[in-house]
């Protein structure tokens, strides 16, 4: 089964609503969530592993302590690298350079 046609992930928004780029971030966090290894390839191709890092980056903090940990493994996050990514991202949108 598609990722994006996964019940289990997507359990409380309509399907046939949901599009893959506009809602990248939702997807993507989902995926991080609750995905299977299926999903993270589907993940990776689709967006790609910067995207998909940067999305985890930015969003660490609403992740378990077990899963934050994983992903600070597999995308090999250094200490402090979710705080700076998220600050630098503050600022370019108060700024309006992104």
């Amino acid at each position: 089964m598609e990722t994006l046609e996964k019940q289990e992930l997507f359990w409380d928004v309509d399907l046939a609503r949901m599009d893959k780029n506009l809602h990248r971030q939702f997807i993507v966090k989902r995926i991080l969530r609750f995905g299977d290894l299926e999903d993270l390839h589907w993940a990776l191709n689709s967006y790609g592993y910067d995207t998909v890092r940067d999305i985890f980056l930015f969003n660490a903090d609403q992740l378990d302590n077990k899963s934050r940990n994983f992903w600070r493994y597999f995308f090999h996050v250094d200490d402090g690298e979710e705080c700076i990514k998220k600050q630098s991202t503050s600022e370019q949108r108060v700024f309006g350079t992104k």
